[in-house]
């Protein structure tokens, strides 16, 4: 599964937004192997967080002035936030950048990690992990949910795991990720 991740990531060729470094930010999809298969590695925030307080999330955050690149924002965030060193991730893709409802404009980048890893989480920024199944996300159907955000009702996917709401960006970049591996169109 690992191959077939990396042969379909390195045929896509994602779309890039254009935005002020300000509302910039990128965030690193951890993938990895291991006896039970391929699993996608995510967060859950805490409530001490600025934004996204108790959301599930990938690791990443906000550009700052020493980031040379995207890739070295996702790299350092997810250093941050869970202890993973940007020598240990393998950057395999990009997916399409992604505008949120909130104002951010997201690049994304997937990134294999060894297993077994020894995580250090930012008990300030990250509550738990959660080791999503690949076979999972390619075989749960997204349900639709209305949510109400700055006075207007709005219709955002969402999958549940063992209890967790996925939602928002992270749920839309998960079917992203799954379509470029079934092969759909975008």
């Amino acid at each position: 599964m690992i191959a077939l991740l990396k042969r379909k990531l390195a045929g896509y060729s994602p779309c890039s937004l254009d935005a002020d470094k300000k509302i910039r930010a990128s965030v690193l999809i951890p993938v990895f192997e291991n006896s039970a298969g391929v699993h996608i590695l995510l967060t859950k925030r805490t409530n001490k967080v600025k934004y996204h307080k108790g959301e599930i999330s990938f690791p990443g955050g906000m550009y700052e002035d020493g980031d040379r690149t995207a890739i070295d924002t996702a790299l350092r965030e997810c250093s941050e936030e869970i202890g993973v060193k940007p020598s240990d991730v393998e950057i395999v893709g990009r997916l399409d950048d992604m505008r949120t409802v909130t104002g951010f404009v997201i690049t994304p980048y997937v990134g294999i990690i060894p297993c077994p890893y020894s995580f250090t989480l930012n008990p300030d920024e990250v509550h738990y992990l959660i080791n999503l199944p690949f076979p999972y996300l390619l075989e749960y159907r997204a349900e639709a949910e209305t949510v109400q955000h700055e006075g207007r009702l709005v219709e955002i996917p969402a999958i549940y795991y063992e209890g967790e709401r996925i939602w928002g960006a992270t749920c839309k970049l998960l079917l992203q990720l799954r379509k470029i591996v079934e092969d759909e169109k975008i």
